[in-house]
This record gives C-alpha cells, sequence and structure tokens, in this order.
C-alpha cells in the first residue's frame, strides 16, 4: 500500500524523467561511434566525499560498473563502433582477461571494436587482440613477460646464519616452507609448478594469437614495438593519437548506453527487484583486530569479515550474495570459522563464489561452503593441504654469544620457543596436527563439493593449478558477469539490482578524532550521492 503511494507521489516526476530520456535519445540520432577510455585502475573501495575531495584524484568506476557498461553496449542496437583508448592499466591479469571476453562478446554481436595505445604489458596485448582494428603510435612499446617463475630458496643461506627452519606439511606439493628448508625445490615441489606455469602460461598465448600458432615466437621477446607487431599483423596500422579521434566521427555521449538501456527497461510503475550483494574477498587471512572491525583492502579479517556475513544474513531484502576470492590462504583457525559464517548464511540465501585471480589453500577453504563456484579460467587454484613453519634461532645467537636458558619448561613448552629444539614429542605433535587440519579440510571439500574422501588425495596434498570443471573443483568458467547470470536463473529469471558491498576508506577509518563529525555529516554526504531517479546505477554499501 505504502509503496503504490510513494509511486502515485512521485509519478509526475517520472513521467518527466521519462520525456527527459526520449529527448535525449531523441537528440543522439544519427550517431554510431561510442567513445571509451578504460580506467587505469578500479575503484575497490568506497570513499566518502571528504577522502575524495583531499586525495584530489581523477574519480574511478568498479570493474562492475565497466563491465555491465560493456555488456549495456553489446545489448545497444543503436552503437555501432566503439573506439577505445588505453592509458597504462594496472590491472591484474584475471581482470584483463575478463573484460577481453566481454569486448570479444561485442564483437560477435556485430560491432567494430577500434582501439588505440600508446604503450603497455601483457595485459594491453590481451585486449588490443581482441579488438576488430587495432593501432599504435609511432613511439608505442610494449613489455612482455609470460607467465613464467624464479622463486628463492634461502634454506642454505639461513643454515650459513645458523636459522634452522622446520617444515611440516601436508604433502609433497604444499611447497611452501621449501624456500626456507632447501636451497632448491623438491622434484614433486618443481614438477607441480612447472606444470602449472606451462598451463597458464598456454591459455594466454592462445588469446594472444587467437590460435595462430605462427606467433606464438614472438610474444617471447622482452619487447615489442609498433613496427614489430604491425609486420607480424598482430596490429592494423600506425597513427598518432589525433589522427585515430578524429573530430569528424558522429560521437554518442559518454552516458547514452546507459540512457537507452534506462529508457528500454523503463515503466512508470516499476516492479519490484531481488537484491543481490557482490562481495568482495581479498587477500591473507587472518583474525585482524577484535577491537577495530573495519574491513580494509587487501586482507580477510576473521573479526570483521563474520560481523559483515552476519548484517548480509539478517537483511531480508538480500536474496542472494556473490563472494569475489582472490586469496592465497592464511590460518586454517579463522578459514574454518570464516567457513562456519557461510554456512549459517546460505540457511537464509543463495550464495555463490566467484574465483578471480588466486584462490588457494585458505581461500579455496572457505570457497567450498558456497552453493556454486564460478572460476577465472585464470585463476589459480588448489594447494588444498596445510603447512607449517619453526626457526630455531640457537646457533645463530651464539654466534653473537647470546644464550637463554629454558626455566620450568614442561612437555611442548619448546614449540614455543625459539631457541630450543624440539623433543621428538614435539615434532610428533606438530605432525599430528598438520595431519588434523588436513583431514578437516578434506573433509570441507568433500562436503561443500561433494567429492568422495577417497578422491581428494589425487586433487589435494598440496598441488596448485587452473581450475577444472572435471575434477569437480569448481562448477564453471568465466567470469563475474556469468556468475550474476547464474544467480539470475536461480532467483527464477527474475529483475535484479546489484549492490558491491565495498571496504570503506574514509576520514573516520584513518582518524578516529574526526568520527563523530562526519557521523553528523554522513545524511548530506548520501544526499549527494544517492538520486532517486537513477533506478539503475549500482549501489554501494558498506556494513
Amino acid at each position: 500500500m505504502f509503496r503504490n503511494l510513494f509511486f502515485l507521489l512521485f509519478l509526475p516526476f517520472r513521467v518527466l524523467y521519462l520525456i527527459y530520456l526520449r529527448l535525449s535519445l531523441f537528440l543522439q540520432r544519427g550517431k554510431e561511434t561510442y567513445e571509451l577510455e578504460m580506467p587505469p585502475v578500479f575503484e575497490d573501495s568506497y570513499k566518502s566525499f571528504f577522502v575524495k575531495k583531499l586525495q584530489g584524484k581523477e574519480e574511478t568506476i568498479t570493474r562492475l560498473e565497466l563491465l555491465v557498461l560493456l555488456k549495456t553496449i553489446e545489448k545497444n542496437p543503436k552503437i555501432k563502433t566503439v573506439d577505445i583508448s588505453l592509458p597504462p592499466l594496472e590491472w591484474t591479469l584475471s581482470e584483463f582477461y575478463e573484460i577481453r571476453n566481454e569486448l570479444k562478446a561485442i564483437r560477435e554481436a556485430g560491432k567494430t571494436i577500434r582501439m588505440f595505445a600508446k604503450e603497455g604489458g601483457l595485459g594491453s596485448l590481451l585486449l588490443l587482440t581482441a579488438a576488430s582494428e587495432t593501432y599504435l603510435a609511432p613511439e608505442s612499446e610494449f613489455m612482455v613477460l609470460l607467465p613464467s617463475a624464479e622463486p628463492m630458496f634461502f634454506g642454505k643461506f639461513l643454515k650459513t646464519w645458523g636459522i634452522e627452519v622446520q617444515a611440516f606439511a601436508s604433502g609433497p606439493y604444499k611447497s611452501f616452507a621449501e624456500s626456507f628448508t632447501r636451497g632448491e625445490f623438491s622434484k614433486e615441489a618443481r614438477k607441480n609448478l612447472e606444470s602449472l606455469v606451462i598451463d597458464l602460461r598456454n591459455v594466454i598465448l592462445s588469446a594472444l594469437t587467437n590460435g595462430n600458432q605462427n606467433l606464438v615466437s614472438l610474444f617471447y621477446k622482452p619487447m615489442l614495438s609498433a613496427d614489430e607487431l604491425l609486420t607480424a599483423g598482430v596490429v592494423h596500422g600506425i597513427k598518432t593519437e589525433t589522427e585515430f579521434f578524429s573530430s569528424d566521427r558522429k560521437l554518442f555521449s559518454p552516458s547514452y548506453p546507459t540512457l537507452y538501456q534506462t529508457s528500454k527497461e523503463f515503466s512508470l510503475f516499476p516492479k519490484r527487484k531481488q537484491e543481490v550483494v557482490i562481495l568482495p574477498i581479498d587477500g591473507g587471512i587472518t583474525g585482524g583486530d577484535y577491537l577495530h572491525k573495519n574491513r580494509e583492502n587487501g586482507k580477510i579479517e576473521a573479526f570483521s569479515l563474520i560481523p559483515t556475513l552476519k548484517a548480509l544474513g539478517e537483511d531480508k531484502k538480500i536474496k542472494a550474495v556473490i563472494l569475489e576470492i582472490s586469496s592465497p590462504g592464511g590460518s586454517a583457525f579463522y578459514s574454518e570459522q570464516i567457513h562456519q559464517e557461510i554456512l549459517e548464511l546460505k540457511k537464509s540465501k543463495l550464495v555463490t563464489a566467484y574465483f578471480k585471480d588466486t584462490v588457494a589453500s585458505g581461500g579455496y577453504y572457505i570457497a567450498t561452503a558456497a552453493d556454486y563456484i564460478t572460476a577465472s579460467p585464470v585463476c589459480i587454484t588448489g594447494s588444498i593441504g596445510a603447512v607449517s613453519i619453526r626457526a630455531n634461532l640457537q646457533k645463530l645467537y651464539k654466534k653473537f654469544h647470546l644464550n637463554k636458558e629454558a626455566v620450568g619448561f614442561y612437555p611442548f613448552r619448546d614449540i614455543h620457543s625459539e631457541f630450543q629444539p624440539l623433543s621428538k614429542q614435539s615434532i610428533k605433535y606438530l605432525e599430528s596436527q598438520i595431519k588434523k587440519i588436513e583431514a578437516l579440510f578434506y573433509k570441507r571439500v568433500s562436503e561443500g563439493r561433494n567429492i568422495p574422501l577417497t578422491e581428494l588425495p589425487k586433487i589435494g596434498m598440496g598441488r596448485v593449478y587452473l581450475p577444472t570443471t572435471e575434477n569437480q573443483i569448481v562448477d564453471s568458467l568465466g567470469g563475474l558477469l556469468d556468475a550474476i547470470s547464474f544467480v539470475k536463473e536461480k532467483l527464477g529469471g527474475k529483475a535484479i539490482y546489484l549492490t558491491e558491498e565495498l571496504p570503506s576508506y574514509n576520514l573516520k577509518n584513518k582518524i578516529p578524532l574526526l568520527g563523530g563529525l562526519l557521523s553528523e555529516l554522513q545524511l548530506l554526504e548520501s544526499l549527494g550521492e544517492v538520486s532517486l531517479l537513477s533506478h539503475t546505477k549500482l549501489r554501494w554499501k558498506n556494513r
């Protein structure tokens, strides 16, 4: 009742908005080209109005907003050509790969993509090779570094200084500790890493060459000039920036794709949409600070993440949560706590996961609680197992004539000392703890992925690899939009709106004394950033 009354009160404003939409589209008749500059970086946190002003940096958009814009362009029948400029891009490999796939979808929709760049790296080349027409500046150069590895081993160096590192690992492929205990990889660990690197390199080369094997050797070169890329047929021409962005093009306004889509979907009495929350989870897994529970970028802290998951579960408007995960792992204890909270969230919401760059060890542990997993084809995953290291500094101390005496020690107390050697009893205890953690990890994977425990050693024991659906490590390969499409289908195909649950970055977090003042100004800030008419705008929240 109140909802209908609200719409009746605002009906005149919505009619005016519809007139504005139609007039805006009418004024752009006869245009056919849309110009887009890719953002150098993606926004990854909610910044308050005051932080934005103090930073003085040019505002950018989230990756999701760019993906939605590209999908809108793909569906727009009026846009015939898309002109894209590439500044130096600070994106991750999975971001380049995902945007590349969306550009390919635009081409498959019958549109022409013209792209221009002056410089870049491997990621920029991935985008350029997805375009219909590619042009470089005469002075253009591209740094090329294909997937490879050159890990450092400190084992012999540490022993020279009297530092002995003991490792307790659940499998021969759990190689993290080998950098501190050995002078080189074990045979098993090297073979596993080499297989991963080659698989990843093949995926990237297949994209760069578009299947043309004759071009593979070109991308082994560390530096590629505009002339070399033109001679090889990778790009279509060399132009200056002024020549490429000629003034005689019939350009749409920057807001045209959104205006067109909004007009197409506009209804004077809009239908209720289901809310789907995208929650980025990025970084190493720790407990964090119990007294300061603000989520921060690059950290997965149980004391801040668990309250966020609880809040999502209590919000009745939310129908589904997509966990966008990128984590190399961390604490097994806090991984289990987060895993349990995701299971609680599943009792009231559809919970799916999207694997972005690296989702391994504890990152995969927490993901197995989700109902469904979509992974980027270039995501590094696996590392199912456990490892622990302990340093004995006794010989180092004695080199500098330092000594410690054990007073009142009891069984297993030596585990907490960096000076006392481990007893046989303590070594046996630590080995049993690693096996216990591994068994629980296997159990969680078996329960979450419906894989028999007897099959887990084949994909476990610390192995790392690219995701596949054959071994049930993930359910599908794709991008974030694919994960969203799955959720929408599971919700019955009805209209949804997306919310990005970004960490907050504001003066209240950085300067606590200002918290009281800023809380008083939050209402004014929200009024300045929220438009009642922009119902297609992605919402940013921070709980």
